[in-house]
């Protein structure tokens, strides 16, 4: 469904089933790639944390959209979710998405993690 709005909205969304699958669609697309929308427990054996990392140490300027249905207290004291304003909590609305994505790469919020 974020997919979907964030088309109708203008936005060319390249999405990946897991962050193996990420990482290979970031080796073909990384110049295209502006933002990062990653949830933080993803299969394949790479956490959207380590997704971001990687892909941050590559491109600096990348921005980053974390979410997730797991409160930041239960991810821990060290979460990178930790007052990060670029996280969101699941459920969240399709405005708040919005509002998020146009936000995060306007600059309004923390660009990275």
């Amino acid at each position: 469904m974020a997919r979907t709005v964030l088309e109708q909205k203008g936005y060319h969304v390249i999405e990946a089933d897991s962050g193996v699958s990420a990482l290979e669609l970031w080796q073909q697309h990384r110049d295209a790639i502006d933002l990062l929308l990653t949830d933080m427990v993803m299969p394949g054996g790479i956490s959207g944390q380590e997704l971001a990392r990687r892909l941050l140490s590559e491109k600096p300027g990348l921005k980053v959209i974390y979410n997730s249905g797991y409160t930041d207290e239960m991810l821990g004291e060290n979460s990178p979710l930790r007052d990060n304003p670029n996280f969101m909590e699941k459920p969240f609305g399709l405005h708040q998405l919005l509002k998020q994505v146009r936000d995060c790469l306007d600059g309004v919020a923390n660009s990275n993690h």
